[in-house]
């Protein structure tokens, strides 16, 4: 999200602290020479900084790699800190399990806290499901990064900010969007290959060309979705493997190829090149690799 070296720099220098602290706390010749008080400050400084990376963390989902010092940071707290000064993150809740998650947030104090915990989630969330649908997606990422931007920038107040974003959210895990035809809403492999079907289209049709670009991705991507459920599908169940079949997967591609020769390309007379062709047919498939899957 934002500020990301600031957060990796200080989750760096942490952990060299607690390793130079572990080191430190076990030497005799340092509570020789250290006065009761010195020590304690820097259990107390620990103690502190460790709170203030569980709370970065949440804020804002993060997933830098520290293991390699969270056993000695972990035998630190145990042999040097009082127990129940610093509680350890555990797995972050899913954000699918919308009870739990609403219950993590309302324990986060103040509304703009609330809305990067939210929106760094839904990130995270983009992310990972990004090659799904990628479109869907990519305008959603967008959205969130124009929203904190405007917070950011003091265009928009904490609570205009934690309502986007929540809406956002909302969108996203329902995969809902008033762009996506009502026919195809309910379809995700269609839904992907109209949002796929559409980028392309914009950029090879001109703006003052008559085509309903909508429709024209709804037929696009109704007729990809038949192709590639006639190739992956036998007597309703999902083949086998079949995305690591060159056979199934090359014919598939001549198929949909075919489809926008005929039924785009001549019959709208369009100046879409293979390059353009290739561009809707490879990024389809890839889709249709992840939500037909056995």
């Amino acid at each position: 999200m934002r500020a990301d070296n600031i957060r990796a720099e200080f989750y760096e220098k942490l952990s060299s602290f607690a390793k130079s602290l572990k080191i430190a706390l076990s030497s005799i010749e340092f509570h020789k020479n250290a006065p009761d008080k010195e020590v304690e400050l820097y259990k107390n400084d620990l103690a502190m900084f460790l709170k203030l990376r569980n709370a970065v963390q949440e804020r804002y989902s993060d997933t830098i790699d520290y293991k390699q010092y969270e056993g000695q940071i972990q035998k630190l707290i145990n042999t040097h800190i009082e127990s129940g000064k610093v509680e350890i993150i555990t797995e972050l809740v899913n954000i699918f399990d919308k009870d739990k998650f609403a219950e993590e947030v309302d324990k986060i104090k103040g509304k703009a806290a609330k809305a990067d915990t939210i929106a760094s989630r839904t990130a995270k969330h983009i992310t990972e499901n990004m090659d799904t649908d990628p479109v869907f997606y990519k305008k959603f990422s967008q959205l969130l990064k124009d929203t904190i931007e405007a917070y950011e920038q003091g265009r928009i107040d904490e609570a205009e900010y934690l309502r986007q974003v929540t809406e956002y959210m909302e969108k996203v895990l329902s995969h809902t969007d008033s762009d996506i035809p009502a026919s195809i809403q309910h379809n995700n492999a269609a839904r992907a290959y109209f949002g796929l079907s559409l980028e392309v289209y914009k950029t090879v049709v001109k703006e003052d060309n008559s085509i309903d670009l909508r429709m024209l991705s709804l037929d696009t991507a109704n007729a990809i979705d038949t192709i590639v459920r006639h190739f992956v599908m036998d007597n309703d169940k999902i083949i086998v493997d079949w995305q690591n079949k060159g056979n199934i997967i090359g014919k598939m591609k001549i198929e949909i190829e075919d489809y926008l020769i005929d039924e785009v390309k001549r019959k709208y007379d369009l100046t879409m090149t293979f390059d353009d062709m290739d561009a809707i047919i490879d990024r389809c498939v890839d889709v249709a690799k992840l939500w037909f899957k056995q």
